[in-house]
Order: structure tokens, then sequence, then C-alpha cells
């Protein structure tokens, strides 16, 4: 009886205890993912080479290329584009790519892209994007995969497709914030 007595007094005991802790523990929690999502993210976080592909539409053209993005909200690229051409054939055209980017502490951002266009001529375009995976280096969460979504129809293809582009790091993580 003794036994039980005791058993149920250290019960008690560990159960008190327990439910003392866990409102401590419930606000660190919360106050660590606040803190989490306040500022994970900057200009620094869009570094490096990238590989890309846009797909127009339901896959009525594709391009493939790179980009490099400096850590401080420049870009510069090109890709090759296959598209439709004359008598249902292919074509390829070769485009350049040239802009400013901004990226909110929750990872969205903007990419503003002047495109140059396979005649010479420009057209600015508007993307929308996402990080949706990241390598920490140096303190600064680094993306290695970016999906976006142009806010505008095509500026290289003439149809009023939807434009999709998956950005991919290419090479090890570099830190962009000392670099300028």
């Amino acid at each position: 009886m003794r036994f039980r007595r005791l058993l149920n007094w250290q019960s008690a005991l560990v159960l008190l205890a327990t439910t003392a802790a866990t409102p401590g523990l419930l606000t660190a929690q919360r106050d660590n993912d606040t803190a989490s999502s306040r500022g994970k993210y900057t200009l620094a976080s869009v570094c490096g080479d990238y590989g890309i592909i846009a797909t127009y539409g339901a896959n009525v053209a594709r391009a493939l290329g790179s980009q490099t993005v400096d850590g401080h909200g420049k870009l510069t690229g090109s890709a090759i584009v296959n598209q439709p051409g004359p008598n249902n054939a292919r074509i390829i055209v070769s485009i350049g790519l040239t802009g400013t980017y901004t990226v909110n502490a929750d990872g969205t951002g903007q990419m503003i892209v002047t495109v140059t266009l396979p005649g010479g001529g420009t057209a600015t375009v508007t993307e929308d994007f996402v990080i949706t995976k990241t390598k920490t280096r140096d303190g600064v969460a680094i993306a290695t995969e970016i999906q976006d979504a142009q806010e505008v129809p095509s500026a290289v293809i003439d149809e009023s497709s939807l434009v999709t582009h998956s950005y991919f790091l290419r090479g090890t993580p570099r830190s962009c914030t000392a670099e300028r």
C-alpha cells in the first residue's frame, strides 16, 4: 500500500512538473517559428549560377538557359527557346536576359527581366517567384531551387501563354553577402 501511495505521489509530481513546463516550451517554439519566418531570406539568398527551364503554356515551347545572380539584386543570362515555327516545324532562337530582383523575408520575390529578342528588340517582363529549396552557407539560406510565374504572356513566342520558370543552383552554394 505504501508503494502505491509513493507511486501516486511521484506520478502527481511528474504531471505537475510537465504541466508547468509546457507553456514555456510552447512559447519558446512559437518565438522560434516567428523569428525564423521574420528574416530568413534576403537578396543574398539568391546568389550564384542557376540553370533555367521555362515552359510556355501547355508545353507549346520550352526554354533552356542559365542565369547568374549576384546576391545584390542584379541578374544576367541567356537561353535558347524551342518554339513553334512555320509549317508545323520547330525553330530554335537565342535570347538574352538582364534585370533586377527583390526578395521578401518569406522567400517570395520578384524579377524584372529585360529579354533581348532574336531580332534585337527587347521586352520587359515581371516574374513572381518563391524559393522552394535552400542550403545554408555562412549563416545565409541560399536558394538552390526557385519556381516562378510570369505576370504577362510570353514576350518570346506569339501566343498568350503563361510562362513558368524553374531555377536550379548549379555548383556549390556560395555566400554573396560580402561580395560586390
